[in-house]
């Protein structure tokens, strides 16, 4: 099987032990954001008993922009019929609204309302608390390098949704 490559070249020999750490606690981060116990006290936290399923799409709005529902069921790899339904759930709370596809007037896209995004910040805010309580003694300069890596991974995943025409925006939301 051939090494994965970067847009700078083979990536060096020596980082397959690293990468594999890497993953491992990249799977770590997912697991504990989706824990039962995080997700509750973020929702007690943040005023928000959100979904994590709707959180998700709300979160992907924020990065992405707006959307086709179509695009995406298809950059979730979710069924339509489910991202439907999600959908239907979050405009009932005003956390998204559909507007017409400025490239295709015949068709509808959503994107995140201003009350999805202060949902999303609370959210957001109670994350990063509970983050504080347990990652408080790292120097910022570590946080800092790890949060450079984790914001290579989200560009990563920009930019083949870009490749596959999927993105209207091309902007970190955090940096």
């Amino acid at each position: 099987m051939a090494s994965p490559e970067t847009a700078s070249g083979a990536i060096p020999k020596d980082a397959g032990a690293e990468l594999a750490r890497l993953e491992v606690a990249l799977s770590a981060l997912v697991r504990w954001s989706e824990s039962k116990h995080t997700r509750a006290e973020v929702a007690r936290r943040a005023g928000s008993d959100i979904a994590p399923s709707a959180l998700r799409l709300l979160e992907h709005f924020d990065v992405a922009g707006a959307m086709r529902v179509s695009d995406i069921a298809e950059c979730l790899r979710i069924d339509i019929s489910t991202a439907s339904l999600q959908l239907r759930q979050l405009r009932a709370g005003d956390l998204v609204s559909r507007h017409r596809d400025p490239a295709d007037g015949r068709s509808g896209v959503l994107a995140i309302t201003p009350h999805g995004r202060r949902v999303l910040e609370r959210v957001r805010a109670a994350r990063r608390d509970l983050l504080a309580e347990f990652l408080g003694d790292v120097p910022p300069g570590d946080l800092r390098l790890a949060s450079d890596v984790l914001i290579r991974v989200q560009d990563h995943m920009l930019a083949a949704m870009a490749d596959a025409g999927h993105v209207t925006r091309t902007d970190r939301p955090i940096d």
